[in-house]
């Protein structure tokens, strides 16, 4: 088993360096850094697969749960990491 199957979402670096430094501004409170998004690049890089292969996913309704803000596409990193965890499991 790899040190990234061992871990659970929480202790995924590449989650804690995209939610690390983002302190809130807008007095939303000390939680409000958790629910920082990622991009389509982000979630690729995270999962080492291509932007093209996330887009593709997109088109055909699979992948990582995504939420649209307009004409942009935007992931929270613990939705990401759910996923990759059914997938480990087979429930994907």
């Amino acid at each position: 088993m790899t040190v990234e199957h061992s871990q659970r979402r929480s202790g995924w670096p590449a989650v804690q360096a995209a939610t690390r430094g983002s302190a809130p501004t807008d007095g939303l409170g000390a939680g409000h850094a958790d629910s920082m998004f990622l991009t389509v690049q982000e979630v690729a890089e995270l999962l080492r697969v291509s932007p093209a292969t996330v887009r593709a996913w997109i088109a055909k309704g699979e992948g990582p749960p995504a939420m649209r803000f307009g004409k942009q596409i935007r992931y929270r990193p613990e939705r990401v990491m759910e996923w990759v965890e059914q997938q480990e499991e087979g429930r994907g």
